[in-house]
């Protein structure tokens, strides 16, 4: 074999081994975000009434030692971009009380944001001399334009091992449920730009998005 070729086929090897070397690192943070190894600094277990039922979830602080303080912080802070994962992409276009549910309790949750989210641009609006319908239309049409909904796929798992997204700039909004192996009903920002919302059944994560709505003062009613 010729040297040129040998060396050829080293740097070939070693840029796959960077790039496995790469995913296997995003993967493990990845892993780290939704199940963290630290204790969190504070626990506040709330009971949320919903359909004659109590619902048992555990608030989580890793940020403040204020669990409602995470939330509000991490909710009601300024980004570039918002990004919601629904969840397994074997829910995308499936059928069933399961999946009609989650897309449900997603769309509660993308209401919710985009309220909090429009805020800022519709002040913006009115202090330009736009009138309250105009404001509230240019409002949701930012709303619009940058949350958005994906699925659990490797390509955001790694985007979120990595920080690309779940960061100051571009908040991430993870959705556990009974298909993504969800073991706790808890709710936690393990790290800036990143809320967990997990949950062993449908119903429980849709009343955690009731309860986090509540929780935050949000304008969605």
């Amino acid at each position: 074999m010729k040297k040129r070729t040998f060396y050829a086929i080293l740097v070939i090897f070693l840029l796959i081994m960077a790039s496995l070397s790469v995913v296997v690192y995003a993967y493990n943070n990845f892993s780290k975000v939704i199940n963290p190894e630290k204790k969190p600094l504070a626990v506040k277990p709330v009971g949320a009434p919903y359909g004659g039922k109590l619902y048992k979830i555990d608030f989580e602080s890793y940020l403040t030692g204020d669990t409602f303080i995470d939330l509000n912080m991490t909710l009601r802070s300024s980004y570039d971009k918002i990004t919601i994962i629904v969840g397994d992409p074997s829910l995308k276009g499936c059928s069933g009380m399961e999946c009609a549910l989650r897309k449900r309790t997603a769309m509660e949750l993308g209401l919710m944001i985009g309220a909090i989210y429009g805020v800022k641009p519709y002040v913006e609006n009115i202090q330009k001399g736009a009138n309250n319908t105009s404001a509230l239309y240019k409002a949701a049409y930012e709303a619009m334009k940058n949350v958005k909904s994906d699925y659990l796929n490797m390509r955001q798992k790694i985007d979120i091992g990595l920080g690309r997204i779940g960061n100051k700039k571009h908040l991430v909004i993870i959705f556990l449920g009974p298909k993504e192996g969800a073991t706790e009903n808890r709710v936690f920002c393990p790290r800036q730009g990143v809320l967990v919302i997990e949950g062993t059944s449908e119903d429980t994560l849709f009343v955690e998005v009731l309860t986090i709505k509540r929780l935050i003062g949000s304008a969605v009613k």
